[in-house]
């Protein structure tokens, strides 16, 4: 019995021509405006969504951290709830409890920039109020500040420096920028002046 020789196969080059005519034939058949203003929307409505999505995530963290902010910068003595200018005029200076203190920094639990300048020109004023009471007389805080010395009121030096961003709040107005690290810092030296003015523990 002879052995069977195998068919030759052949590239169908035909076949292969006539799938590429079919291809480019539905290519052409294609709306390319269509397809591509598809694609646009689709675009436009993902990256909306993702807009939205960091939106609603950033008033999330905003929120976080202002509730951090409250908690950490809460007095360790009880807050006042005293509002209003006559916090300044009606406190006896002589308490430990200072109501007047706690009104004035209950200042900065706000977000706004003016209650910040507010609370340093309340304290500036209180301090005035406090020099006048401890027997140091003068037309401004400043003639009043160069009259005491070191040995009668250690912290007279950080009363200047606090003094100085009152002045420069009062004269430069909105074009003194004040940040919340600043208004911290700055009512950190007149608690300090407070505390020797033993109006506070």
């Amino acid at each position: 019995m002879q052995p069977v020789a195998p068919e030759p196969t052949f590239l169908n080059l035909d076949y292969i021509l006539y799938l590429l005519y079919r291809f480019f034939e539905w290519l052409l058949r294609i709306n390319w405006l269509n397809l591509v203003y598809t694609i646009i929307v689709l675009m436009a409505i993902a990256l909306i969504t993702v807009i939205l999505y960091s939106l609603v995530r950033l008033h999330e963290i905003r929120e976080e951290e202002n509730k951090k902010k409250k908690v950490s910068s809460v007095a360790p003595f009880p807050v006042s709830t005293a509002t209003g200018p006559s916090a300044l005029d009606t406190e006896p200076v002589t308490t430990r409890y200072n109501e007047t203190w706690n009104h004035i920094r209950e200042r900065l639990l706000s977000d706004n920039a003016s209650d910040w300048r507010l609370a340093i020109i309340e304290a500036d004023i209180y301090m005035d109020r406090l020099l006048d009471q401890k027997g140091f007389h003068g037309d401004t805080i400043g003639d009043k500040l160069k009259q005491i010395s070191p040995a009668e009121l250690s912290s007279v030096q950080i009363a200047w420096e606090a003094h100085k961003v009152r002045n420069r709040i009062a004269h430069e107005g909105a074009a003194f920028a004040l940040t919340m690290p600043e208004s911290r810092r700055v009512l950190s030296y007149y608690e300090i002046v407070f505390r020797d003015l033993e109006v506070i523990d």
